[in-house]
């Protein structure tokens, strides 16, 4: 008796997958074929789970995609390894387009033809309370760009959440995407050195968030209506053609 997946019948072969390997067996030696009632699984996996776990394996089986991971101060530390995309996703227009990329020890997003549309490139990793330093360079300073924090892929490959902006007439100022738009005005233009690269740090605690552009404040926003957790994320804002490159990428949990 064997007990197994078929994966393969060509007429005189069958293909079984059992719990340990794959066999092949000629169908001239099977006197009997039929399904079975039980699972190939083992019995009473779920014996060892206490109830909060239980409910929490049913809640995640729910879910129609991954759900993130969340942040702890030990893979934190791997947020940005400096040499590929690992523990990052792209939206699918992004893929196709291959607009993000990894170049000593960047990541760039870069467009020589613009975009239609918003591309993301968000972190797997779901943070709450957070400051976040890097250094960013738009060329050129006249398009548009950004770092999704606290949001949420939405369909479309579009995010929902706070955005810090970049770009002229847009550095240092926060903005929900696809949300509330414009939350914080002022812009910190004056703070920015064109086409050079500028430190960007952002804070998050719980529902404020403060950010600073090159050392000088610019955005303190304190509002219940913001999302207290979710991803990181970086823009390619559609428009002409642009590159913006980030690098330094420094990711620190608040009582993690």
């Amino acid at each position: 008796v064997v007990t197994g997946i078929v994966k393969g019948d060509n007429g005189a072969v069958l293909t079984v997958a059992t719990a340990t390997e794959t066999l092949t067996i000629p169908k001239k030696d099977v006197e009997k074929q039929s399904p079975s009632d039980l699972s190939m699984m083992p019995d009473d996996l779920t014996k060892p789970l206490s109830e909060i776990e239980l409910r929490n394996l049913v809640a995640y089986l729910r879910h129609n995609q991954q759900v993130p991971m969340k942040a702890t101060a030990e893979n934190v530390k791997e947020f940005f390894n400096g040499k590929d995309l690992t523990g990052w996703d792209m939206d699918p227009v992004a893929t196709e387009l291959k607009v993000y990329s990894v170049e000593n020890g960047e990541i760039v997003g870069k467009s020589e033809k613009g975009l239609k549309k918003n591309t993301f490139l968000t972190s797997n990793l779901e943070v709450s309370d957070f400051t976040l330093s890097l250094k960013m360079k738009l060329t050129p300073n006249t398009e548009n760009s950004g770092i999704q924090i606290r949001s949420v892929r939405i369909d479309g490959g579009e995010m929902r959440g706070p955005q810090c902006d970049a770009g002229k007439g847009w550095w240092g100022k926060l903005y929900e995407e696809s949300g509330r738009g414009l939350l914080w005005k002022e812009d910190g233009d004056k703070h920015v050195k064109v086409g050079d690269w500028n430190e960007y740090k952002i804070e998050a605690k719980g529902n404020t968030i403060k950010t600073w552009v090159n050392g000088q404040p610019c955005v303190n926003l304190t509002d219940d209506k913001l999302s207290r957790k979710g991803l990181i994320g970086l823009q390619v804002h559609s428009g002409g053609p642009i590159e913006v490159r980030f690098k330094e990428l420094k990711l620190e949990l608040i009582n993690p």
